[in-house]
């Protein structure tokens, strides 16, 4: 499966999108949107209707759905996946997701990994006694 990664920027509108969109969902691949919150506000409320219409149709196994007036056959293989930095915190231009888009992806987080302790615990999994 194909995975294809766009970084989202303020030059980018719904039109763009939803071209995307299009290709992705008629040929199942995955799109990864990169800093997502740093597309417009008027835009995300627009990208977020047709990210709507998108995940309905896949979780319905509807074979079509349409998409910028145009009728699009569905890949159930298709996802849409998004990344974001902070709002504020130092991150310029980036803004809060409204909340009807934010219903639509589930939200995790990521941290720095303890090197230190990953390393000890490997080592007491081969056997050493003393891996501090």
């Amino acid at each position: 499966r194909e995975v294809l990664v766009f970084n989202c920027d303020e030059g980018i509108d719904s039109q763009s999108m939803g071209r995307i969109f299009v290709g992705l969902v008629k040929c199942g691949a995955w799109g990864c949107f990169d800093e997502f919150n740093r597309l417009l506000p008027d835009q995300l409320s627009e990208i977020s209707q047709q990210i709507q219409l998108i995940q309905f149709a896949l979780k319905a196994r509807q074979p079509q759905v349409e998409l910028l007036g145009v009728t699009v056959k569905v890949d159930s293989n298709a996802g849409i996946f998004v990344t974001m930095n902070p709002a504020g915190k130092g991150y310029g231009g980036r803004s809060k997701l409204p909340d009807n888009l934010k219903a639509l992806f589930r939200a995790i987080a990521m941290s720095a990994p303890d090197n230190e302790l990953i390393a000890e615990v490997m080592m007491y999994s081969e056997g050493f006694t003393h891996a501090k």
